[in-house]
């Protein structure tokens, strides 16, 4: 097997699909399923929703990692005790701090609930979405109250268009696919940098040093938001393969692209996870795109998983923004890795029967 070496890690890259490498992928994804279900009480509540929202992507990494029950008793409480009957979350612990917008939240609840055939729920959810989405650019709000501050978000505008793809939403994920579009075709620093907010017509390339990292990825520097292109190709592939759409994928590729010019330290940087979307969008593009050069890649990421896991099944975020997680950082990035670990999983084995 060929494989991909690093200058920091002595350990080679995988480049390809292996039985060893598909069997402590899926070893990985079921401790992450395990240590998940392990924190959720018998009536589906998660651990620590009186404190704060950092249980929204547990769902819908239990229904794709193979917990559908479990997913199920949680998703009974969300829609019991953390929704409106209207969709959007509740005030409270349950809602997003510091006046953000519900999108990244409320999509990732909207795909559980349809994958769970909860239609009512994902409905209602994805109703309370639209209102967040810009109707003449197609791009998520980033802040809930839009009417002050009307920034838009390509970490949200994609989250926003996966989900929409998973409830057939084809008007939202229209509008998605024509902000991602314009997003990359205005950017004046490419490749080094990848700008990533928008006012209306025009791309946010003007900020304060205290958002930059929310605002521009620099690819050649250490410790960047680099799971931007990432997700952004999540959406794309399925967005290609939902309206056979070539100029979609080729869109994808683009943003995957965008990590061939920067730093190893994307993958190898010990304090960093910020790459782990990367993992999440190639592995979508693989399975939209099987000879389109992504099998590396997606081998690659599988194995960056696999290493970043603890002994204990949980996954940690970036020590340099949390350098001493407590239980709900960990249950928030475990789910997160769960999710995207097990797409990679699946389109890895997918194309092994190939």
């Amino acid at each position: 097997m060929t494989t991909l070496t690093s200058e920091k890690d002595p350990a080679p890259w995988p480049t390809d699909t292996t039985p060893d490498l598909l069997a402590r992928i899926s070893q990985a994804r079921a401790k992450g399923v395990t240590w998940l279900r392990d924190r959720i009480a018998d009536d589906g509540r998660p651990e620590g929703a009186e404190t704060a929202n950092l249980w929204w992507r547990v769902p819908w990494a239990l229904c794709v990692g193979g917990a559908p029950e479990a997913a199920a008793a949680m998703m009974g409480w969300v829609e019991r005790e953390a929704l409106t009957d209207e969709g959007d979350l509740r005030p409270g612990p349950h809602d997003v701090p510091g006046g953000s917008s519900p999108v990244y939240h409320l999509s990732a609840l909207a795909i559980c609930a349809w994958l769970l055939a909860r239609y009512d729920t994902a409905t209602a959810i994805d109703t309370t979405l639209r209102r967040f989405q810009n109707p003449d650019t197609g791009g998520a709000y980033d802040l809930r109250d839009f009417a002050q501050d009307p920034l838009e978000d390509n970490l949200k505008t994609a989250q926003l268009g996966f989900s929409a793809l998973v409830t057939g939403d084809r008007h939202t994920a229209g509008g998605v696919h024509r902000w991602l579009k314009r997003n990359l075709a205005e950017q004046p620093e490419l490749p080094k940098r990848l700008f990533t907010g928008r006012c209306g017509d025009t791309l946010v390339t003007d900020f304060p040093p205290e958002t930059a990292f929310l605002r521009v990825v620099d690819f050649q520097s250490p410790r960047q938001a680099y799971f931007h292109p990432g997700i952004a190709a999540a959406f794309l592939a399925g967005y290609a393969q939902q309206n056979s759409d070539p100029s979609a994928l080729q869109l994808g590729r683009e943003y995957l692209a965008l990590r061939a010019s920067g730093t190893e330290e994307q993958y190898d940087d010990p304090t960093s996870v910020q790459i782990c979307k990367f993992g999440w969008g190639a592995a979508a593009m693989l399975s939209a795109d099987p000879d389109g050069g992504h099998l590396p890649w997606v081998a690659r990421m599988g194995e960056w998983f696999v290493r970043r896991q603890r002994p204990d099944g949980a996954w940690a975020p970036s020590s340099f923004v949390t350098p001493q997680p407590g239980i709900l950082d960990l249950y928030w990035k475990t789910a997160e890795h769960t999710m995207e670990l097990s797409y990679v999983e699946q389109a890895l084995a997918a194309h092994a029967t190939r």
